[in-house]
């Protein structure tokens, strides 16, 4: 048979009518005008199938990711040159060599090493392990300029733990290991200029806008206290919501005991230590070397196959699951897509000037907003590409200070519901160790919070450095 008729329940063909009715409406229903094309209109559509399929789990989601550019280039009239365009940045390799560099760190044992050691020395509870990620995903933060090159190490970290105590993918417990040292490096980069690329390439734009020049440590006056704020209440978010049944004294007598299973540092575990920890000083040098994290990491994964080294072989790289590549690749061309059919500066026509005559408690809600909206549609480096200008201007024009908009708008870009909307969330996504429901419950929850904490404590304390 060509049908397996046992995957068309009732349940499963209601999950597609709903992925198929909902976008058809909103391309039918939706007036075109000069400034809405059908193209544009199809984009919407063909993006709104995909995260409905992602969110009800009507079709795999590499499928999905696999399906999403050529349905851009049937239904939208967009180039394969567009919709494949980010196959040629440096996401790819970043995420073949992060890869690469977890199956070392697993494979070899010194993760789940250096994961029940951290969990150890932060007292053997599961909030003090989270915690210990957390701390480290905030020092290392500043050092690794690449968002990802920071994902690639905290990750391997995460999984190890996972793996050491025996918490399984997508149970609660895998979720919250993770998820939570995912929101540690989403959260601790606002803290830094140097914490994203996006950042240094937003404030350059801003500073262009008003003609001054932003330093580094002027950067941090601003922001590290409520970034760190923020990440505490992030990861509080998480140990709240996803509270587990782990007993502390049970799961300390576990750690102890796994601990001392681990016995001494065998030869290719210090061989792999030594490798991660050239990483991490090449990814926090590349102001002197100028090579990129992608590089960088394609570079340590071929000499992780050199004699003496011998620390990835054909066995081991045959065994990673690199089909989250074709998710994660899919997930971006609706970026690639959308900034090609002009729909950021359509949606930026019809939301900034709603804003344009409020106060500045209110403009700065309305901006992160503005960030929070623009997630669904464009990666974070594509809408403050696009946004951060015209934010400034407005900004000006009402006379209030520029970089309070701006920063709000950054904390809104760090705030979405699904992992397609930003390469961080898609790569420890991708891992298969968190649930998607419980995922979203604490992101939901965490996007309406951190609207509170920017209009609360965040502007305020801007305010009066400013």
């Amino acid at each position: 048979m060509l049908v397996k008729t046992s995957d068309l329940t009732p349940a499963m063909l209601a999950k597609w009518a709903f992925s198929l009715i909902l976008p058809l409406a909103v391309y039918f229903v939706m007036p075109r005008s000069e400034a809405f094309t059908d193209p544009m209109a199809a984009f919407l559509a063909v993006t709104l199938w995909a995260v409905i399929a992602w969110a009800v789990d009507s079709m795999n989601e590499v499928a999905v990711g696999i399906a999403l550019p050529i349905l851009y280039t049937l239904f939208c009239g967009v180039s394969q040159k567009v919709v494949y365009g980010p196959w040629l940045s440096e996401v790819p390799i970043i995420v073949i060599g992060g890869f690469t560099l977890g199956k070392i760190i697993q494979e070899t044992g010194l993760g789940k090493r250096i994961a029940l050691t951290c969990v150890k020395l932060t007292g053997g509870s599961f909030a003090g392990a989270l915690a210990g990620m957390t701390l480290a995903a905030a020092i290392i933060s500043p050092l690794v300029p690449s968002i990802m090159g920071k994902a690639a190490i905290i990750c391997a970290v995460a999984l190890s733990l996972c793996d050491a105590l025996d918490f399984k993918p997508k149970s609660r417990e895998a979720t919250a290991v993770v998820l939570a040292a995912c929101l540690a490096v989403g959260s601790t980069k606002l803290a830094y200029l140097t914490g994203a690329g996006d950042l240094v390439m937003g404030m350059g734009l801003v500073d262009k806008v008003m003609g001054t020049q932003t330093t580094w440590m002027e950067y941090a006056r601003f922001n590290f206290i409520p970034a760190m704020l923020y990440t505490l209440m992030s990861l509080g978010l998480v140990l709240l919501v996803l509270r587990t049944n782990v007993d502390k004294e049970s799961l300390c007598r576990a750690v102890r005991e796994k601990h001392a299973e681990l016995g001494v540092m065998s030869d290719e575990q210090r061989r792999a230590l030594v490798l991660l920890c050239g990483t991490l000083v090449l990814l926090s040098t590349d102001t002197l070397h100028h090579l990129s994290a992608g590089t960088v990491l394609v570079l340590v994964t071929a000499i992780s196959f050199l004699p003496g080294v011998s620390l990835m072989n054909g066995k081991r790289i045959s065994a990673i699951n690199f089909a989250p590549l074709f998710f994660i690749m899919g997930c971006m061309a609706i970026g690639s897509t959308g900034g090609f059919l002009k729909v950021t500066q359509w949606l930026a026509g019809l939301v900034l000037p709603l804003f344009s005559e409020t106060g500045t408690t209110l403009a700065t809600i309305c901006s992160y907003v503005v960030g929070v909206v623009m997630n669904f549609l464009l990666t974070p480096l594509a809408a403050t590409s696009t946004l951060s200008a015209p934010i400034t201007e407005l900004g000006v024009q009402m006379g209030i200070d520029p970089r309070l908009l701006y920063f709000s708008f950054q904390y809104g870009l760090d705030n979405l519901l699904f992992p397609y909307e930003y390469a961080l969330y898609l790569y420890f996504y991708s891992s298969g160790y968190i649930r998607f429901k419980d995922m979203l419950v604490v992101m939901a929850l965490r996007m309406i919070l951190a609207g509170i904490f920017v209009a609360v404590i965040a502007m305020p304390y801007w305010r009066m450095l400013g």
